[in-house]
């Protein structure tokens, strides 16, 4: 029987199953391709991120072993010299677990041909070199152990630093292969989902000249979702990784949505992951670096000052003899009626107004004493503001670091700035008292900045049974909103060029942070600024 000669039920039910046909085929091809590009996210986000973070692990790992290295070198005390090295090893424990962890998801990538010749190759040179640098780690441990501090050294600066420097080189070009074999595998991404809206809106159109309204239908559901995707995918690729795909469902897309959103968390996880790390290596950096300078510096100072302090008494005898003995000899020439045969001694004592010369040199002597004091006052001011030996936390009193701090900014505070202490009874909190130290000075250094011409600062502590609250509050010129939403982001400053980093308050962030603390800012412009920390103190 033709086609002309069937029932028109029957050819209706032709024409309904042809759509049928046509959307379930439709359906078909979308959902294979779009597990295709789930599987090329899922790849990303399962293996190629987790292979990422952990080259990132191997580079900052290796850092830390490299800077671990170098403090043992220079540290002297035993039981320090004994610390370092368990934790270099338990560093070197660490490295080889993050290569186990990488080599666990290489095989797999490998078995999915998803791992390129040129990764393999880097991969290859890197766990040669490091191979080569931790054995020569052994050696610098074994020269250590030998007391041959100097040839451990030249280990470490020449043929070490060498191999640090090329694997070191390695993992970062691994790094950017990862980089690109996820830009990669997006891009095979998109042109799979554009094939796939291609062939589809096709099939819809021979469905659409049937049944326009299942067609229309399905058309939407399908390319809405698609483009949402597109859109997401275009501005992850831009930089912002805030974008969020709404879930509606728990079919494919739905699935692909997820996928997506996990990849966009995992990438701003890994992100303030590597700003957590610049910012902990630049404060670690500089805490050692002003931490051996202050150092040096208080020693340097300290000798000379304890030479002044401890003759300063024996002068002080000394001269109260020679004193005495002139005295008696008036006593003898009045007593003898002498004064005239030493009328000469007497116009010079009257020339040099010797009353008087008594007098200054009491006043010198006190004026040297007091002047040795106050040196002294700021030698341990510099001893308590920086102590590199802090591996751990420790009992301290942050009114007394409070005054160490003002100490290292007495010569910019003279004669300009007035500093208002209202320190109240705290007890000692568990900390790292030098990196408070620190955030302290950043805080104040700003404030005494932020003061134009003559201006006063308020320090005011207290303690309400669990919290220790430190207020800093400045005359200065203040700031706006926009200025206090970026204060604690690194590199952010309002200095011209050359006269800030835009590293100190986020800096001071991170400490108060690594305290369990909170730090809060007030600030209007033309109305000063005040900064709130709040630590536990237990």
């Amino acid at each position: 029987m033709k086609f002309k000669d069937l029932k028109l039920g029957a050819k209706q039910a032709i024409g309904f199953g042809l759509i049928l046909a046509f959307m379930a085929g439709a359906n078909f091809f979308s959902i294979r391709k779009m597990a295709a590009i789930k599987a090329e996210i899922d790849e990303v986000t399962a293996n190629r991120l987790p292979r990422a973070l952990a080259i990132s692990d191997l580079n900052l790992n290796t850092a830390d072993l490299r800077i671990n290295q170098l403090q043992h070198a220079f540290t002297t005390d035993a039981a320090a010299q004994q610390q370092r090295k368990k934790q270099m090893i338990q560093l070197i424990d660490q490295i080889n677990g993050n290569i186990d962890t990488y080599e666990r998801l290489r095989t797999e990538s490998e078995a999915r041909q998803f791992y390129t010749e040129e990764e393999r190759r880097l991969y290859a040179e890197f766990d040669r070199k490091w191979g080569e640098y931790q054995d020569l780690s052994f050696t610098f441990f074994d020269l250590l152990d030998g007391h041959k501090t100097r040839e451990a050294l030249a280990l470490l600066n020449e043929e070490a630093q060498h191999v640090f420097k090329d694997f070191s080189t390695d993992l970062v070009k691994l790094v950017d292969v990862n980089k690109k074999d996820s830009y990669e595998a997006a891009k095979r991404a998109e042109i799979t989902y554009q094939s796939t809206r291609n062939i589809t809106t096709i099939l819809m159109i021979v469905a659409i000249l049937v049944s326009a309204f299942i067609a229309v239908g399905q058309a939407r559901y399908i390319t809405i979702s698609m483009h949402q995707l597109v859109k997401a995918a275009g501005s992850v690729a831009g930089g912002n990784l805030e974008v969020h795909l709404k879930i509606d469902s728990h079919d494919e897309i739905g699935k692909l949505a997820h996928s997506f959103n996990q990849m966009t968390a995992s990438l701003r996880e890994a992100r303030e992951k590597m700003k957590k790390t610049q910012i902990q290596l630049v404060h670690s950096e500089k805490m050692a670096s002003l931490g051996q300078l202050t150092a040096g510096i208080a020693h340097e100072i300290n000798n000379p000052v304890n030479f002044v302090s401890s003759n300063v008494s024996p002068l002080r005898r000394d001269l109260a003899d020679i004193l005495a003995i002139t005295q008696k000899y008036e006593d003898v020439i009045a007593a003898q009626q002498l004064r005239e045969k030493f009328s000469a001694v007497e116009e010079l004592k009257k020339s040099v107004d010797f009353s008087y010369l008594k007098e200054e040199v009491e006043s010198l002597l006190n004026g040297i004493q007091e002047g040795a004091h106050r040196t002294s006052e700021i030698v341990r001011g510099l001893r308590n503001f920086t102590r590199l030996e802090e591996d751990v936390r420790k009992p301290a009193d942050i009114n007394k670091g409070l005054e160490s701090t003002l100490l290292m900014l007495k010569h910019q505070l003279k004669n300009r700035v007035e500093v208002i202490k209202d320190f109240g009874e705290i007890p000692e909190i568990v900390c790292y008292p030098g990196k408070l130290n620190q955030a302290f000075l950043n805080i104040l250094a700003n404030a005494t900045q932020a003061i134009d011409g003559p201006g006063k600062i308020f320090i005011k502590t207290s303690y309400d049974g669990e919290i220790v609250t430190i207020a800093i509050r400045d005359t200065g010129k203040g700031m706006t909103e926009e200025v206090k939403k970026h204060l604690f982001e690194p590199f952010f400053t309002t200095k011209p060029v050359g006269e800030g980093t835009g590293l100190g308050l986020p800096i001071t962030y991170g400490i108060i942070e690594e305290h369990d603390g909170n730090i809060e800012v007030y600030s209007e412009p033309g109305k000063g600024s005040e900064f709130v920390i709040t630590l536990p103190a237990k």
